[in-house]
Parts: structure tokens; sequence; C-alpha cells
């Protein structure tokens, strides 16, 4: 325990990525033990999706060193281990369907809820802190996948749109936010709903994305 809790408060200095393209795979293959996947595990990062969330940030540099931060979906923790790299001691909250592996930094708060029981989360996060609301919005939210895209993507969808809902109460007015999502057929259902509380909208796929993966991000800038 002690040796996680060192690893966890050491400062790391901001990380310059320097993406590269990676080798075409073919769709339908899965490589556990990818360039990002050995990377991370070098790095002690919980997951190789920490790659994804810097190239965001050299790109679109969402997250400032004064923000505060909620992370929605955010087991094992690897999005929120890169935001308390930038953001040091502001208030981060974490939110997962189950409980994580704790983190030890103090201004990390756990929430256990649904993003579809809305009452119960918005009760929680009041609970932490009151009136206000946060500065930042993240989220690499993905559905338990059941093998048919179509589902899938759908379902993907419908969480995101939920997301979009609770931005509407705890996500100040100007602020951004990150989502992420399957796209497909159903995804203009959900630009809809992007759209109409934000001015502004971006789509991007990082490099460290598998080339199989349906998986985009949407950077949603200056709420309404």
């Amino acid at each position: 325990m002690a040796k996680i809790n060192r690893i966890e408060n050491k400062k790391v200095a901001p990380i310059k990525t320097w993406f590269h393209r990676k080798k075409k795979v073919n769709k339908g293959s899965f490589i556990v033990n990818d360039e990002y996947a050995l990377k991370a595990k070098k790095a002690w990062f919980r997951a190789r999706s920490i790659y994804k969330l810097f190239e965001i940030q050299d790109r679109f540099n969402l997250i400032k060193p004064d923000y505060s931060v909620i992370d929605i979906w955010c087991a094992p923790g690897s999005f929120l281990q890169a935001i308390r790299n930038i953001v040091r001691e502001k208030t981060i909250i974490w939110v997962d369907l189950k409980e994580c592996k704790p983190f030890s930094y103090p201004n990390v708060s756990t929430i256990v809820c649904s993003i579809f029981d809305y009452d119960k989360l918005s009760e929680q996060v009041i609970a932490k802190i009151g009136d206000d609301q946060f500065d930042l919005i993240t989220s690499d939210i993905a559905p338990n996948t059941t093998g048919r895209f179509d589902v899938d993507q759908y379902a993907s969808v419908e969480l995101n749109i939920e997301i979009c809902k609770f931005s509407d109460r705890f996500l100040k007015k100007w602020w951004n936010m990150l989502l992420k999502v399957f796209k497909w057929e159903d995804f203009n259902d959900l630009v809809q709903q992007v759209k109409k509380r934000f001015s502004d909208m971006k789509t991007y796929k990082p490099l460290a994305c598998r080339d199989s993966s349906h998986e985009e991000y949407i950077i949603c800038l200056w709420k309404k």
C-alpha cells in the first residue's frame, strides 16, 4: 500500500506525448499490449486511455490549473490521473457505477451512482460542492457492450445525453465539456443535444484510439 501511495503522490511533470500514427490493425482484431498499453504500464498509469486525454489536452488545452473538474464514468481512473496532474489541489469528483480502486489524493472525492439516477447523483454532488458548479466535465463513458454494434452505439449516445442534462445544472456558463461516444447512425441525436447547450463543438479521434474503434471524442465549447 505504501508503494502505491508513493507512486500516486509522486509529482509528475506535464507530459508531452509526441504522438505517432499506429500501424494499421485489421478490423476486429484486438491488441492488449499495444504501444500505449505498454507505455501506460511502464509509467504506472491505470489504463492506456490516459494518452487519449494527453493528446486532447495538447490540442485543445481544456484543463487549466485552477479548474474544478468532475470525471464521469471514471474507472479505472486514468483520466483522473491526468487531470490531477494539471489541477493539483483543486476539487475533483469522480463518478462511476461501482467502487473503484481509490486514490490517496485528498482533493479527490468518489461518488458511486448511475448517470441515469439524476436525483441521487445531484444530491451527492451538492453535498460535496454546495451551490457551486464545475469548470469542466470530462467523460470516457462507454456502455457495457453486447456484441451488437447498433445496440451499443445507441446506448453510448443515451449515456452522453444524460451527461448533457447533468451539465445544465452543474457546469458553469461559458465553460467546456469532453464526451466520448461510439459514432454511427444515432450520433446526430447527441449532436442536437450538444448544440442546444454549447456555442460550438468539435469531434476528434486521438491517435491513441485503436484504428478499428468507432469511438470519437466531442469537445463541447462555451456552454450557453
